[in-house]
């Protein structure tokens, strides 16, 4: 177009992996309404894109621009704040500054055309505060350090150690009311599985009329409302799962993040952020207090708060000073004849649990029946198609499923390679122990809760309520059991397997067994009816699984530690994770190793300290049909930043994909 000395240009960052923004002219019909920090409109090579404005200007860096079609927002959403925080996440998770505001303002966030319909974030709540619990003697300890800052604006840190049902909840809500006494707002941050209707509801009772809830379950009409309610004021507490850290709220005074060593924190699509680590970055720009919360804190958060990075507040005992419940270890291999899956230790526990009118929650992190299918003829073992992982057997519907891309096929009856019928599945999964748990116990009530029946509308909630009104005996579950599930009739825990993520060849695994099985053992023993639980396993000497035993995370801790200091893992390095995915095996494999011998020379030429491991085929070889090698970086952060920036502008081609993971929650 041709241009005036009058014309406004807008700077241009779009929501595309490219390190640069783009310049287009401001129509006069557009020239009152364009501001930094909102949503446009822009024609993009042949296609219409959505973008961001960055700044406005009298000139262009560049000739013959074109024009801005539309602006999506009447005002803008995007903050100076939040474009700190942009800026800073491009910089961190290796992101453009558009991937960046998008992850912060989607371009899915639009005012909805039709009314607003009820829902469980519009639901009316009580407009009369319900009353707080009096603090115990070691909650007002503990929330008395950080409401100092808090009182002061001043910018901090803190690890709250409590172990479970120790009260920390209290504690959350009383650091709220007291930022907001200050004129500030709250964000408060939870796993998905942790946002159940019930403690929404407390939330929402404590502070009426000023929390928006945010998560995947919430229509996008009701997200945008709560989103608008928070950029205008109108709500003062954002509760929600990770996202929620980007609220548009204009001074945050607190963020917390409970069960903060939750994997389910880091977003697995570019940009990978780690929730925690943005979360402390908005807390500096804004000085503001960040609280990360748990019973088995991440292993790098402890070491931080153990260097002074942050500050530890420890709540060592439950409420009522109720002693943690007993563990008692059992290797798997003492099965008896009455059950191939269930020992008979607990076998008897839940005898007389149900003898007692009291409730059980049996533990399995594998949904399915079973785990795989193989002919035993030939040996043959069933695998997705388009990914290099075994295929799962469900009976309920009957047929063999990938976890990964969601293939399904029905039951083969004949083996394909050899013509045979021996086909069997070999494993458990929840509904396998569903069916054994119904064998030997039909007189009891049993439910089975993961992902498989909590995708079906409302049957979480009904569990729940069956659970919370007794109407259930034995709840079977995943991982999805071992939050929220905290009733006082419950006084026996069972894990299955409780080794199942052990040996997977990523170093997190000890942590994650630790972290789980201490989570799930402090749904039992939370009244005077005290409780126990039973831990299957393979390998009853492990360090993780002692620890558990003993409720000991300093235990594991110790030992822990070692291990990452012997092998140079996190916290004495970080990582970044290079992926290199494409059809064609062959071509990753070369363009991986093409990768590791540039980023040698590069390390070279630039002096710089750092292992490079790999290439090597990653664990998971193949997902979607993609073939996966992958290189890991080890060092100082600015050292495999850099390395990771120089990576990423290589000219990759023939369909070759490079992700970039830093601080990977897996390497898988």
């Amino acid at each position: 177009m041709e241009t005036t000395t009058t014309t406004l240009f807008a700077e241009v960052a779009l929501a595309l992996p490219m390190d640069m923004s783009f310049h287009y002219a401001v129509p006069a019909s557009l020239a009152s309404l364009v501001q930094p920090g909102m949503r446009v409109q822009v024609p993009f090579g042949t296609k219409q894109s959505m973008g961001y404005v960055v700044s406005l200007g009298q000139q262009s860096p560049v000739e013959n621009v074109k024009e801005i079609l539309s602006c999506i927002d009447q005002k803008p959403i995007i903050s100076k704040e939040l474009f700190s925080l942009a800026r800073w996440l491009s910089e961190t998770y290796m992101c453009s500054l558009g991937e960046a505001l998008s992850a912060i303002a989607p371009a899915a966030l639009k005012a909805p055309k039709r009314a607003a319909k009820e829902d469980a974030a519009t639901v009316p709540v009580p407009q009369v505060p319900s009353t707080p619990k009096v603090l115990t003697p070691s909650q007002q300890l503990v929330a008395g350090r950080v409401k100092e800052k808090i009182l002061t604006h001043t910018f901090e840190t803190f690890l709250l150690h409590g172990v479970t049902s120790s009260g920390k909840t209290e504690v959350y809500l009383s650091l709220i009311a007291e930022t907001l006494k200050t004129g500030r707002t709250a964000i408060f941050l939870l796993p998905e599985i942790s946002l159940t209707p019930q403690f929404i509801t407390i939330v929402q009772k404590r502070f009426p009329g000023l929390v928006g809830v945010w998560h995947s379950q919430v229509s996008p009409g009701e997200r945008y409302r709560t989103w608008d309610a928070a950029r205008s004021g109108r709500i003062k507490i954002m509760l929600g799962a990770r996202s929620a850290v980007f609220a548009p709220f204009t001074d945050v005074g607190l963020i917390v993040i409970d069960e903060e060593h939750e994997p389910t924190y880091k977003q697995e699509h570019k940009p990978t952020y780690q929730t925690r680590e943005v979360a402390i970055e908005r807390a500096r720009i804004n000085n503001a207090v960040v609280v990360l919360g748990s019973a088995t804190p991440a292993l790098e958060s402890y070491y931080r708060a153990l260097q002074r990075e942050y500050q530890l507040l420890e709540m060592p005992e439950r409420i009522d000073a109720r002693v943690m419940p007993p563990v008692k270890v059992v290797e798997a291999r003492h099965l008896t004849k009455r059950s191939r899956i269930l020992s008979g230790q607990l076998i008897d526990a839940l005898t007389r649990v149900l003898a007692r009118r009291e409730q059980a929650i049996i533990f399995l992190n594998r949904r399915g029946f079973a785990p795989g299918i193989m002919c035993h003829s030939c040996g043959q073992v069933w695998q997705c198609p388009r990914c290099a992982i075994s295929l799962v057997f469900h009976r309920e519907p009957e047929g063999l499923r990938c976890h990964y891309c969601g293939h399904s096929e029905p039951w083969p009856g004949i083996c394909p390679h050899c013509g045979e019928k021996n086909l069997a599945v070999f494993g458990v999964g929840t509904q396998k122990v569903e069916q054994e748990l119904k064998r030997l116990f039909p007189q009891g009530r049993i439910f089975r809760l993961d992902r498989d029946t909590a995708s079906k509308k409302g049957v979480y909630q009904q569990a729940y309520e069956d659970f919370k009104n007794e109407n259930c005996d034995i709840l079977i579950g995943t991982q999805m059991v071992a939050k929220g599930f905290d009733f006082p009739r419950v006084t026996l825990v069972g894990v299955i397997d409780a080794d199942t993520a052990l040996y997977l060849p990523d170093f997190h695994s000890s942590e994650r067994t630790f972290q789980l099985i201490t989570q799930v053992a402090g749904r039992s023993g939370r009244s005077d009816l005290g409780g126990e639980v039973i831990l299957q396993t393979k390998h009853p000497g492990h360090y993780a699984l002692a620890a558990s035993q003993k409720h000991d995370y300093k235990a594991f801790y110790k030992q822990e530690l070692e291990f990452r200091r012997q092998m140079n893992y996190p916290p004495f390095c970080r990582l970044v994770n290079l992926m290199v995915r494409g059809r064609k095996e062959e071509k990753v494999a070369e363009v991986a190793q093409m990768i590791r011998e540039e980023l040698a020379k590069w390390k070279q030429q630039h002096n710089i300290t750092m292992d490079i491991l790999g290439p090597s085929q990653a664990a998971h070889a193949k997902l979607r049909n993609l073939f996966r090698w992958q290189i890991v970086l080890k060092g100082k952060i600015e050292d495999i930043l850099a390395a990771a920036k120089y990576v990423k502008n290589f000219p990759l081609r023939g369909g070759i994909l490079l992700s970039i993971d830093v601080d990977p929650q897996e390497t898988l």
